[in-house]
């Protein structure tokens, strides 16, 4: 066995459902979304663009941490706008190196201009632990 992860494409191992919220909800909205759809992040829409990211991580230190009232704070207010993003046919390697780079659990995957999937660290986990256990 190689002890380096084989070449695994983003695509087989992203989340293909695409969850999002609108950038005017507020962050209780968001958070309850999160909650039932047991994801830590949504991509947030104006219309029918994607304009940025919310996690749990950004509401727990952009908004309660500094004391936001989560039921008028609008997800716009605390979003991140520049969405990172990795192709579909770069590798599960690669998308590590951006998460890592860029200091983010998430990444938008992208087939040219067309958003198709998110990536997250807990998926980059799952392909490590499947390759480990081969």
């Amino acid at each position: 066995m190689s002890d380096r992860p084989k070449k695994t494409n983003v695509f087989e191992y992203m989340q293909g459902d695409i969850l999002s919220v609108a950038a005017d909800a507020t962050l209780r909205e968001a958070s309850q979304a999160m909650m039932e759809k047991g994801v830590g992040a949504l991509l947030v829409t104006e219309g029918s663009d994607y304009v940025g990211i919310v996690s749990e991580k950004r509401i727990s230190r952009e908004a309660i941490a500094k004391g936001l009232d989560i039921e008028k704070t609008l997800v716009r207010t605390i979003m991140r706008q520049n969405l990172i993003t990795v192709e579909s046919d770069q590798s599960v390697t690669d998308a590590r190196e951006i998460m890592k780079t860029n200091g983010v659990r998430h990444l938008v995957v992208k087939e040219g201009s067309k958003t198709v999937g998110i990536i997250t660290l807990s998926d980059l986990i799952r392909y490590y632990v499947e390759f480990f256990e081969e």
